[in-house]
């Protein structure tokens, strides 16, 4: 909904895809869903925490529900502690890695 993923969802809805963002933030999912359907995007919203498979399981149960099916899925999820190694906490650790990898994995699986 924001950086990146906004970029490319804003490139794919405009394409002709129908697209669903997801973030933990819902006013900044609401208003980036709302810039894309005034350029004629079809869009839909899902907040989540991509942290939890549970998560994961309702966004997809959501998607399908919504458009049909999933043709493709976009894993941008980031956590990030701009910091050097030796200064990153083993919770700031886990946090990148919960977001990053483990996101990655729940949302594929799923």
């Amino acid at each position: 909904s924001s950086g990146m993923g906004k970029a490319m969802a804003t490139h794919l809805a405009l394409g002709g895809w129908n697209v669903l963002i997801t973030g933990r933030t819902e006013e900044t999912l609401e208003t980036t869903a709302n810039e894309i359907k005034q350029k004629g995007g079809s869009i839909a919203y899902f907040q989540m925490d991509v942290r939890h498979p549970e998560d994961a399981d309702q966004m997809v149960k959501f998607a399908v529900d919504t458009f049909g099916d999933v043709d493709a899925l976009i894993n941008n999820a980031a956590g990030n502690f701009l910091v050097p190694a030796e200064k990153l906490s083993p919770n700031g650790w886990k946090a990148v890695i919960d977001i990053v990898l483990n996101g990655t994995f729940f949302c594929s699986h799923a």
